[in-house]
């Protein structure tokens, strides 16, 4: 029995199982393997009935309450696996594997401080234990203890260095370190032990947008191949869609995310939602986190169909939203987490897109068009390096700035004596081009000061200050923080003249919140359209002068900008005034922009025409509604 489950021979091994029970019926030993098997085969209900079996059968076996904690984790039921992981641990408080098995629970359930004091508990029994150091190490990247991952992960491989999970705990925390190159040597190395893991291959797609040294096409080559591994053998089983193809109807439009929540994306997508006409657009939400929070009961309140999405398989969920008779079906993730790029694969919707999300392309011949606009996608630059045809909005640039926002403070500079220039950005966006021009700017302003957030380690701001020594600059002018809550993060800003933006993966989110604290950013728009997310911003803000073609143009602006205080003050007193004033930045053209759009793909789709690039006319939208 134990070698034909070692082969995956699982119809054999149950059938052989069962001939057990039969001559020794309630066995634990021969009930816990059955669980086991059918755990391994999927059928998860069928196992979870047998180790109900099992428990009511052996009440007293620590190893049935801790094998069933797994399977209840598999059917994302944290909260009855956690207690039945307890359960083991008051028969036996040594238990190794309940004592993983509650941390792992507890990690389902969020409770991460609880999750690692578990961890660590079982590794003062067993510094060796294998999927201890491995949880531990995941769970700390997950506080941004990248340092402390670093460690175990490190442990991990010493006892099997070719193991995938300690791989990509290393890859995390070396990215979170700002280490992209190391990162990005994990990540491939998992995708060579673990060929199908398409989680790995989307965070590397993720990271090597971050990589200076990649150029647009090798991106886009390296997105073509995550569609032949993933796509591809699914094309041939793309069916017909059976959707009313009346061009004027009201849409059912669907929206994938698994950042619904407290999460950047929410930003943008909620004030596009509240004006979305409900005449014109049926909204149907596919929320792929199990994680939610205030702002997801918000954004719950504003469409009329709701589905939770996280334990459904990619099949189950093209089933669901053909079941549903959606008609064009919107990824707002791309190559980040919690995404199911896996079901858009599947093509379960007539017409598909990808927004807000991921400013790549997915690479995938399933999804039809990428919704941008002139500002972060300008005519002729970026189309050749995406698979999808661009839909251009006259503007996508809508962002609910955060209600609890501070207001907007004086210049810093005027009672400081000197410039206070900052970035709010992952330390995994600064590469060496960035430190080394970052510097220039510094030498070019006599005192200035560097300010960089997100720094949650005492070991990487010695990292980040001794990187900028080695351009000539003082460790006294450059202040490291930790990562701070939204409002402390946004009280910074009072503090900060100048924003300096990272490349080749420049702000996005940190762009806009710093423009509505009054403070602008010096930015350098590149060949990608992550080269191009603060450029579109301040573009729709009305400030290009902002904008540098190159890096010598980057210094420059940036000195100039920095010496001229007056200029920098009544910007930054008007500065949400002029937001507020920008048509391009009004959730209402955004609205209106994507009705029509979305109207024009399906046009399209209608009269049986592939999708093209197309531009919504301005006219289009304010004929609509004069207000913007």
């Amino acid at each position: 029995m134990a070698s034909l489950f070692e082969q995956g021979r699982w119809d054999e091994a149950v059938v052989a199982v069962r001939s057990v029970l039969e001559r020794l019926p309630g066995d634990a030993n021969a009930l816990g393997n059955l669980a086991v098997i059918l755990r391994h085969q999927g059928k998860l209900q069928e196992a979870a009935a047998v180790y109900q079996q099992a428990i009511d059968l052996h009440p007293n076996s620590a190893d049935v309450y801790s094998n069933f904690c797994v399977c209840l984790l598999a059917l994302n039921n944290p909260g009855q696996a956690l207690s039945m992981a307890e359960q083991a641990l008051l028969i036996a408080p040594a238990h190794l594997g309940a004592l993983v098995n509650r941390g792992n629970a507890l990690k389902a359930l969020d409770r991460l401080d609880e999750a690692i004091s578990t961890y660590r508990q079982a590794l003062g029994i067993n510094p060796v234990l294998f999927p201890a150091l491995i949880n531990l190490g995941a769970v700390l990247n997950q506080q941004n203890l990248p340092c402390q991952a670093q460690i175990h992960a490190e442990q991990a491989l010493a006892i099997n260095p070719d193991d995938p999970d300690a791989l990509m705990i290393l890859g995390t925390a070396r990215q979170k370190q700002g280490y992209v190159e190391d990162a990005i040597s994990a990540f491939r190395r998992v995708i060579v032990l673990r060929p199908d893991d398409v989680k790995t291959h989307s965070t590397l797609l993720f990271l090597l947008m971050h990589d200076e040294m990649q150029s647009p096409a090798e991106i886009l080559a390296a997105h073509i191949g995550f569609a032949d591994c993933f796509e591809k053998p699914l094309r041939t089983h793309w069916q017909a869609h059976g959707n009313n193809g009346d061009p004027q109807r009201r849409l059912r439009v669907g929206f994938v995310s698994g950042d619904l929540r407290n999460h950047a994306v929410a930003h943008f997508v909620e004030p596009v939602w509240a004006r979305l006409d409900p005449a014109v657009l049926e909204l149907w939400v596919y929320a792929n986190s199990p994680l939610e929070d205030a702002i997801t009961l918000r954004l719950r309140q504003l469409v009329p169909h709701w589905r939770k999405v996280a334990a459904l398989s990619d099949d189950e969920l093209a089933a669901q939203i053909r079941a549903d008779g959606i008609d064009i079906l919107i990824d707002l993730s791309g190559h980040t987490e919690f995404n199911r790029l896996l079901t858009f694969a599947r093509k379960p919707a007539p017409v598909q897109a990808t927004w807000i999300g991921y400013p790549g392309t997915t690479g995938m011949s399933a999804i039809d068009y990428l919704i941008c606009d002139p500002f972060n996608a300008p005519h002729g630059l970026y189309e050749r390096y995406y698979t999808e045809r661009f839909a251009r909005l006259p503007s996508t640039g809508a962002f609910a700035p955060a209600p609890s926002a501070p207001p907007v403070n004086a210049l810093p500079a005027l009672h400081n004596g000197h410039i206070t220039f900052a970035s709010f950005n992952r330390i995994s966006k600064l590469g060496d081009a960035v430190f080394a021009a970052w510097s220039r700017v510094l030498c070019g302003v006599p005192g200035s000061h560097l300010l960089l957030g997100h720094v949650d380690t005492d070991a990487l701001g010695q990292y980040l200050i001794a990187r900028f020594a080695q351009h000539g600059i003082a460790p006294e002018r450059v202040r490291v923080l930790p990562r701070v809550s939204l409002n402390e993060y946004l009280a910074l800003h009072q503090q900060v003249d100048i924003i300096l933006d990272t490349w080749p993966y420049t702000g996005g989110t940190t762009t806009n919140h710093a423009l509505w604290m009054g403070v602008p950013v010096v930015t350098l728009r590149g060949p990608s359209r992550a080269h191009c997310q603060s450029a579109a911003v301040l573009g729709r803000t009305g400030l290009g002068d902002w904008v540098a073609d190159d890096v010598e143009s980057f210094v420059r602006l940036a000195v100039q900008h920095a010496t001229d205080l007056d200029a920098l003050a009544r910007l930054r007193a008007g500065m949400r005034a002029r937001w507020q004033a920008s048509p391009w930045r009004q959730a209402t053209t955004v609205a209106r922009g994507l009705e029509v759009g979305l109207r024009m793909m399906w046009q399209r789709w209608c009269a049986e025409l592939s999708a093209e690039h197309f531009e919504v006319p301005v006219e289009a939208v304010w004929s609509r509604d004069e207000r913007v």
